[in-house]
Order: structure tokens, then sequence, then C-alpha cells
């Protein structure tokens, strides 16, 4: 009988956006930061939302989110952004053999990065190293929506990455 364990991952960016612009308070160019606040403002027909980004020097600029028509029923926004952290396991690949375990299957509910699968996978599982994660994904042990693909294949939302664990003791 296989043992199959299945797992659901959210990959969220950490990293806070910037921008390099023109700061006219300082004089020069400088790089902006997000601060994760947003503000919205309205002239009776439309509702323009920013985000504020702030230089070094504290000097702020607000960067134009998005525009939309004015409607009686339209909500609020708190003026916050919070950081979502990742939902991610870490894996052991020995451990999970160890307890019975053929395969994984993980899927990606949600991605808000661009990141490859064999860096994904390398920072994930513990004990195997990125070249071996290539190997595998190479001869067909790990799988994106049950196709072979290239280690370098961008990771998408909605996609199943299937492992095939008794493979990679022959991949050492």
């Amino acid at each position: 009988m296989e043992k199959v364990l299945y797992l659901n991952w959210e990959i969220h960016n950490n990293s806070l956006d910037s921008e390099e612009r023109y700061c006219h308070n300082c004089g020069k160019k400088v790089i902006f930061i997000d601060s994760l606040k947003r503000r919205q403002n309205a002239n009776g027909k439309n509702i323009f939302h920013y985000a504020i980004y702030k230089c070094p020097n504290n000097h702020t600029w607000n960067k134009m989110l998005n525009t939309f028509k004015a409607i009686p029923v339209l909500n609020n926004l708190d003026g916050k952004v919070y950081k979502r952290e990742s939902k991610i396991d870490m894996l052991l690949i020995e451990d999970l053999i160890a307890k019975g375990f053929n395969y994984v299957e993980i899927t990606i509910d949600v991605i808000d990065k661009k990141i490859r699968l064999d860096k994904l996978l390398s920072n994930q599982i513990l004990d195997l190293s990125r070249s071996k994660i290539e190997e595998g994904i190479k001869k067909g042990f790990i799988l994106i929506n049950e196709k072979l693909v290239k280690p370098k294949t961008i990771v998408r939302e909605k996609e199943t990455i299937s492992l095939e664990l008794n493979k990679f003791k022959l991949v050492e």
C-alpha cells in the first residue's frame, strides 16, 4: 500500500518593494521603500488608491496603485497592508521514508513571487542538495502536474508538485 503525504503551501514575497526615484527634498536620486501604508483620495467621480513610499530621510512619495469610478456601495479600506508569512513545511526525505511515506504531493495554493522549482525545493528539503534535486527532476522523480519539467521551471499557483521518495535512495 502506498502512503502519500499531502501538503498545501502558500509562498509570499516577504521583501518590501523599493524604487529608485528623484527625491525633490533630498535633491538627488534615492531608493524609496514601501512603508506598507495605503491611502485613498477622491474627487467625486473617481477614487484613487496610493501606496506611501519613504526615502532614507523620511520624505514620502505616493505611488498610484489603482483608479476606479465611485459607486454608492463601495467599502473603505483600513489603510494598512499586512505582511503575510509563507506557510511552507521543511522536509526531511529520510524521515518521511522512515515513517513509511512513498510519495509527497505539494499543492501550491498561493504564490506571490517568481521562484524556480529547483530553488524552491532546495530551500525546503533539508537533506538533499540542489544538484540532487535537479537530478531528481531530470529523471522524473519530481513532477509538476504529473508532467516531466526542467529544473528551471517557474512554479505557479494551483500546481501540484509530486515527489517519489523511494527513488531518492538511488540518486545518492
